[in-house]
């Protein structure tokens, strides 16, 4: 038995309360100029990479105007064509515009990493399109992003899925970047 089943038979022996993002998070409110930020402190959709894999420094920056301030660990998710699942956990303070949904966790009882990784799942990304509005360039709902149901188990067992996942994600990174390796190597191999 891992110590993961230990700890939900422990900690959740009668199941894991769900709630929706609504009870437990909320859209970032505040706003700053746009003379507060630079290529790696603003964030917009295009610079947000697809499939999960975080961010670039961006090309574009506003000059002027009001953008929507973000802190370190909220998490952003493009909000235009949610196929693509750009969302980024904040490693630092920012701004964002409009096109970027900035979530902000509202209790203590929430791990910012896990709340990350539930939202970066396929069947989240799949509910955002079931939700989407237009047909060339859909737009997620914001209104039913909040209504998704995440669950909330103790925090030791988030912090324990979190440490289970990120060990996952770093070996997935390690055996592409080998198998990659390897590939370049034959195919010269091949050309030799």
């Amino acid at each position: 038995m891992s110590r993961l089943d230990k700890l939900i038979l422990e900690l959740c022996p009668d199941g894991v309360e769900y709630k929706e993002l609504a009870q437990v998070t909320e859209y970032a409110k505040n706003r700053v100029g746009a003379s507060k930020v630079d290529e790696n402190t603003y964030v917009g959709v295009d610079n947000l990479l697809p499939n999960k894999q975080g961010k670039v420094s961006s090309s574009y920056v506003p000059k002027e105007g009001s953008l929507i301030s973000f802190n370190k660990n909220d998490i952003l998710i493009g909000n235009i064509r949610p196929y693509l699942k750009k969302i980024w956990l904040a490693e630092y303070g920012g701004a964002t515009n409009g096109d970027v949904l900035t979530i902000q966790i509202l209790t203590r009882a929430l791990d910012p990493k896990f709340l990350y990784y539930c939202l970066s799942s396929d069947q989240f990304f799949l509910y955002d399109m079931q939700h989407a509005k237009g047909a060339k360039m859909p737009r997620g709902d914001k209104a039913a992003v909040m209504q998704y149901r995440v669950p909330v188990p103790p925090l030791e067992v988030q912090r324990e899925i979190v440490r289970v996942l990120d060990n996952f994600t770093f070996l997935s990174a390690e055996l592409s970047a080998e198998l990659s390796a390897e590939l370049s190597a034959r195919r010269k191999q091949y050309e030799y």
